[in-house]
């Protein structure tokens, strides 16, 4: 397992190198784009594109992974560690060089073991005494879990895939499926429990800060269901940890067709209501966001990958902007944007 972490330093350090304008934030400076490995089907082929993708970023100026344990049947996990170990123990980056995040609640399958995540959730966290019938909620074919007992053996699946002692951002993956399924009260009731986990997944080292990725759950009306309000889980994190809390992240997505993180004044902060990103720099939480082109979906002849990247990594407020890419040409082309940023 690799030691340690993405320290401030570390990652100034290596971003110095490097002539794009980078974020910074207490904790560590990112690149403004990171390696997204969302996309992509779980076979040799797009891990081998994956592999020499991360390592290619890595050496050139992306210093944000971002990543989750349900992503390609675990495969992106797999392929990610691989890249790391490989790498660090050459001496080409250090482990406090780069920053990792990733992902769970969502019931992932495992494409090693044939299983997919109905049957994982069966035969590995039903019958393995993990969870319970009762702590899956389900909203159409998506099922979500908030049971301290599925993080801690999420979070030890991850270290192992992964190769890494401490992960530096740990997320919840899209809780809007659970808000939706239970309901506000008993929502937050569970989430303060969760958090009080993760602050001591903090002390024992496993992970260094924690946050939400989200896909509708931040960017809904307050009166909608599933809605989540940031003023109201960083008030959970408060109750739990202080004012020395480690909830310091949220994910959105944010592109020319889902722009209501910048545009939609629907989160309540310091008795104003701001957009999501004004309130999440209100309240002391980062931004970081997903989906810059839709998806693949926003491609067309009035808009290109070069406006699209320019305008989201642009936006006051987005730390890092998270990309799905795997092939080199692709990250040549989107290191090439980020010099003109």
């Amino acid at each position: 397992m690799i030691s340690g972490y993405a320290s401030f330093n570390g990652t100034s350090d290596y971003l110095s190198k490097f002539t794009w304008a980078c974020r910074e934030s207490p904790m560590f400076t990112a690149s403004p784009i990171a390696l997204g490995t969302h996309l992509g089907e779980m076979n040799e082929e797009d891990s081998v594109l994956y592999r020499e993708g991360v390592e290619y970023g890595l050496l050139n100026g992306l210093n944000f992974i971002d990543t989750a344990i349900n992503y390609r049947g675990m495969r992106s996990e797999r392929d990610v560690g691989y890249v790391l170990k490989s790498l660090i123990k050459r001496g080409s980056i250090k482990r406090e060089e780069v920053i990792v995040s990733t992902k769970g609640g969502i019931i992932p399958g495992d494409i090693e073991a044939n299983l997919v995540p109905t049957d994982f959730l069966q035969k590995v966290l039903l019958e393995g005494g993990i969870i319970q019938v009762s702590d899956v909620n389900i909203v159409d074919t998506h099922r979500h879990v908030l049971a301290p007992d599925y993080y801690r053996f999420a979070i030890e699946t991850s270290q192992k895939h992964l190769h890494l002692e401490t992960i530096d951002i740990y997320y919840i993956h899209n809780p809007e499926i659970s808000m939706m399924t239970l309901g506000p009260a008993l929502f937050y009731t569970q989430l303060e429990k969760l958090f009080s986990f993760f602050e001591n997944q903090v002390r024992l080292g496993n992970i260094k800060y924690y946050g939400f990725a989200t896909w509708f759950g931040f960017l809904k009306d307050p009166t909608e269901k599933g809605y989540l309000s940031i003023e109201e889980v960083l008030n959970i994190a408060q109750r739990v940890a202080g004012e020395g809390h480690h909830f310091k992240f949220i994910q959105f997505p944010l592109n020319k067709h889902m722009n209501d993180g910048i545009q939609k004044q629907n989160q309540k902060a310091s008795g104003k209501w701001l957009s999501v990103i004004e309130a999440a720099h209100e309240l002391g939480i980062y931004s970081t966001t997903s989906a810059p082109f839709h998806l693949g979906k926003a491609f067309d002849e009035k808009s290109d990958a070069r406006s699209m990247l320019t305008e989201v990594t642009s936006s006051k407020g987005v730390f890092s902007t998270m990309v799905g890419m795997k092939k080199i040409e692709h990250i040549k082309e989107n290191i090439e944007i980020l010099q003109g940023v």
